[in-house]
């Protein structure tokens, strides 16, 4: 992972054809993940570091992607390991300069995954 002067650190990219497929109108971009994410998963989802490893390829290259509804400026990346795991990405616009960034990851039942399939709100990347 690269580090901005920030010390936010760049975990991947949302990609034109992602947003294209999902109809966003998101910036296509990089994605970026505060130190703080991992302290939230230690303590909201202690179970799942050891997939904080694997946010560049869940984000660059994932199963399914979608959007939550109740989150119009966010990005659901998911990738099928052991574990069903989904990182969350939102975007920042709370300052002047707009970004996204991961918010999230946690694990989703294979019964979520394929209601969330069947309904249209996820969609399998190729």
């Amino acid at each position: 992972m690269e580090k901005n002067s920030n010390s936010y650190a760049i975990v991947g990219v949302l990609q034109e054809k992602f947003t294209s497929l999902l109809n966003l109108s998101l910036p296509d971009g990089n994605i970026y993940m505060a130190p703080g994410v991992k302290k939230h998963v230690k303590k909201k989802h202690k179970d799942f570091l050891k997939y904080l490893d694997n946010i560049s390829d869940i984000i660059n290259s994932p199963d399914y992607i979608g959007v939550n509804p109740n989150e119009p400026n966010s990005v659901e990346f998911i990738k099928i390991f052991d574990d069903i795991i989904l990182v969350s990405v939102n975007l920042c616009t709370n300052t002047e300069q707009q970004y996204l960034y991961v918010s999230s990851l946690y694990d989703i039942s294979n019964g979520k995954l394929q209601n969330r399939i069947n309904s249209g709100r996820l969609k399998k990347i190729e």
